[in-house]
């Protein structure tokens, strides 16, 4: 039996969590012990808790003013996260070494945790990457910007990556560890599977990389039809935030089309003014199994969704609010399976791309071209293969212990931060 931690430090809402459920079942199943360190603890009470697992908060940088402008890299996103002074970041990183020294793990799987992969260096502790695009930047001399529809000079990423690579080779110093020649080279050496397609990686397809597919389990959501009404199905899953909801609404509401709208968090007030006969909107996540083979649109931003859409052949109506998300539209688009509604959004836009979306025939054709391609892709299969990367990395040795199999802990440790 070995013990595996999973590392949650940066990005929002329950995709990180719903992404090692699974992994960290199979892996209790096969009776190894599991434990997390996750960002929101609310996110993960809703879901891990309702297993089983235990978790405990990640170490955060103190709430502060935001920034003035925002980051147009992976070093800058760094920057505003804690990676602004040597003094911040060695809190943080002994933050993460506490709790390591608490759980023991034999292995730590890194799933949007940059601090934790840092501190697993400083402790020898073998790491797992499992990650989307976009939380695994390029091995570039110059981390590459995520911006590209903007004019970012040069000058300023390179000055963003030697200020990361700075504080980071302070921390390697001070534990007397080899120090790094360039940002990138935090994720070197650690073994990574792309829990995404080659084609909805936010940087590009990497061919040196290993992609799985996508992996998520959510709790089970209640199975609803579609409104009874004639017309064109678009299935919905929005956030009350984002900009121009209402004109979408809006427009779902007047066109003649069959629209099933999931809004979590949406005012009873919002949804009462334009949910209607042919536009049911509910605010909990509905079972997608029997209406994503019949849709004929699917209007999402996150990656999640759109790769279920995509396996089902479904075209695409993407409504990024983030920058990730706006990478990820972009990747969509060049492969022909889908449109994004653009900023400065008005109504008169709203009706025009929802038009172009369900009118352009070949959406579809491009998203049934990749559930053709991806047709033998299985979960199981991704969730099998990463399980099996992190016992592997588990019984490699570390921590001074050369004999390669787990080590020997303390029944104090083991009782305090056993799973279920």
């Amino acid at each position: 039996m070995n013990r595996t931690l999973f590392a949650w430090e940066l990005g929002d809402n329950f995709g990180h969590v719903t992404r090692d459920l699974p992994i960290a079942l199979a892996l209790r199943k096969m009776g190894h012990e599991v434990m997390f360190c996750v960002k929101d603890v609310s996110a993960a009470q809703q879901v891990l808790a309702k297993e089983g697992f235990r978790f405990v908060q990640a170490p955060q940088i103190p709430r502060s003013a935001p920034s003035v402008r925002s980051p147009a890299s992976y070093s800058e996103i760094l920057i505003t996260s804690g990676y602004s002074s040597t003094s911040l970041l060695a809190g943080l990183v002994n933050g993460w070494l506490t709790i390591f020294g608490l759980f023991e793990p034999d292995v730590v799987v890194i799933n949007h945790a940059p601090t934790a992969l840092l501190a697993a260096k400083v402790a020898n502790i073998p790491t797992v990457l499992t990650c989307t695009g976009f939380e695994l930047p390029p091995a570039a001399e110059v981390l590459p910007s995520i911006v590209p529809w903007e004019h970012v000079p040069e000058s300023r990423l390179a000055r963003a990556d030697q200020a990361v690579s700075n504080l980071m080779n302070d921390i390697l110093r001070l534990h007397g560890k080899p120090l790094l020649t360039r940002a990138s080279d935090l994720f070197a050496n650690a073994k990574c599977l792309m829990t995404t397609f080659p084609e909805l990686d936010h940087y590009g397809n990497r061919p040196q990389q290993h992609y799985v597919g996508p992996v998520a389990a959510m709790p089970k959501a209640r199975t609803i039809g579609w409104p009874d009404v004639n017309g064109k199905r678009i299935f919905a899953y929005l956030h009350p935030s984002i900009p121009g909801l209402e004109y979408l609404l809006a427009t779902l509401k007047g066109g003649a089309t069959n629209v099933l709208c999931v809004i979590p968090g949406i005012s009873t007030a919002i949804a009462d003014a334009f949910r209607g006969r042919s536009l049911a909107i509910l605010n909990q996540p509905v079972s997608l199994q029997a209406l994503l083979p019949t849709a004929d649109l699917v209007i999402a931003s996150g990656a999640g969704l759109v790769s279920e859409a995509l396996l089902a052949g479904v075209p695409l109506l993407m409504t990024p609010q983030f920058v990730e998300q706006a990478l990820l539209a972009r990747r969509v688009e060049a492969f022909g399976a889908g449109v994004h509604w653009a900023p400065q959004r008005t109504a008169e836009s709203a009706r025009a791309i929802v038009e172009k979306a369900l009118s352009t025939e070949s959406l579809r054709v491009r998203a049934q071209c990749f559930a053709s391609k991806y047709q033998s892709y299985s979960m199981e299969k991704a969730v099998a293969e990463i399980a099996s990367a992190i016992l592997t990395a588990a019984m490699s040795p570390h921590h001074g212990h050369s004999s390669g199999g787990p080590r020997p802990r303390s029944t104090l440790k083991r009782s305090t931060f056993a799973g279920e």
